[in-house]
């Protein structure tokens, strides 16, 4: 039911691979990058990498999101339903330790459920579960997930498409999703599905938190998708980041890095390089970003301050091609900080822009 998407035979070739070029001129490093916060794609060169940078960590973070086969989806005649009006939906939720805590001890029981009012759900991805330990409950109704869930020093979570038919005069309630675990409960109203980006602190000793993120799957869509990984400082105290680049449906597609700071004008800026799977250059990145909360906050919210990002992709001959935004937690030990947030691809004019945040 479940796969990886990098094998163990895969990704011992990817370190093969990653090892080889740095031997020879395809890689960036070769080009002599020189990454800073004054250029405007912040000295990163659009050229071929190897695959996850060379970073094994990138490359293993990639082998900790698993496809699942959700044997609801056939049931459901997903392919059948009705997408012209209410749609179909993608809902990402993480929830534990977003950065991970080697001194976290005390286990955390999130065993839980996601339900939809109306419509149904079928699983693309459950993220860092556990064999033996978390797991999926057998599936019985189109309606509910449910799973067995324990987190210590990392986190857990699940990508879900939900899939809600047209309104009609015997089914026209409003339509919710309910994420119900011990430690922390939310319904979201369909509308807030659009554009969901939002993380929550709980007020416990071992700084768990919960992630939800979503947006509508249109007909004709134009690329999208989710990204994640650490966002901190390095060795020599300046800003960095660095993940993985996932499609719709959660499924690691590339990778970035970059880099983060004050400019000479002033600006807190961020620059970063997409590339693929394979280490294809994809894009520039660079944007703005900014500490919160503000003043006003709640206490937890200003215990677990950290912050957003905002800013553009840009193609090899730096035009813009694309949208991201996204929130952080920095933290001087680099691997303990993390962001995550979501990107978009300009296409045509088939989709109509909407004010949905991406």
């Amino acid at each position: 039911m479940v796969r990886r998407l990098f094998s163990i035979t895969m990704l011992a070739a990817l370190l093969l691979w990653a090892v080889g070029c740095s031997e020879n001129s395809t890689g960036s490093d070769d080009l002599t990058e020189n990454p800073n916060l004054n250029d405007p794609t912040g000295g990163y060169l659009p050229t071929s990498e190897s695959p996850g940078f060379g970073d094994p960590d990138l490359l293993a973070e990639a082998n900790d999101n698993d496809e699942y086969n959700d044997p609801m989806l056939s049931a459901l005649g997903a392919d059948t339903l009705d997408d012209s009006l209410d749609g179909r939906y993608h809902f990402r939720v993480v929830w534990g330790q977003l950065r991970y805590d080697s001194t976290v001890i005390d286990v955390t029981d999130w065993t839980g459920s996601l339900t939809v009012s109306r419509g149904a759900m079928a699983i693309r991805r459950v993220i860092k579960f556990e064999p033996g330990q978390d797991a999926i409950v057998p599936r019985t109704d189109r309606t509910l997930v449910e799973w067995e869930s324990f987190t210590t020093v990392h986190h857990d979570g699940l990508a879900v498409d939900i899939f809600i038919p047209p309104d009609t005069a015997i089914s026209s309630e409003a339509v919710t999703v309910a994420f119900e675990t011990g430690p922390y409960s939310r319904t979201f109203d369909l509308s807030e599905l659009a554009a969901l980006d939002t993380v929550v602190y709980l007020d416990d000793a071992d700084s768990n938190a919960v992630a939800f993120h979503a947006f509508r799957l249109d007909r004709v869509p134009c690329p999208r998708g989710f990204l994640t990984g650490h966002w901190g400082y390095d060795e020599d105290g300046e800003g960095v980041f660095r993940g993985v680049w996932m499609t719709r449906h959660g499924w690691i597609s590339g990778f970035l890095r970059g880099h983060w700071g004050v400019n000479d004008n002033g600006q807190r800026v961020f620059f970063g390089k997409w590339i693929s799977a394979n280490g294809r250059f994809e894009g520039f990145l660079r944007g703005l970003w900014n500490r919160n909360p503000s003043h006003n906050a709640s206490p937890v919210a200003i215990k677990h301050a950290g912050g957003w990002f905002a800013g553009e992709i840009l193609n090899a001959d730096e035009l813009v091609i694309g949208t991201l935004k996204g929130k952080y937690k920095s933290h001087p030990a680099f691997k303990k900080g993390f962001f995550q947030g979501r990107w978009k691809l300009a296409c045509n004019d088939v989709e109509p822009p909407r004010d949905d945040g991406l």
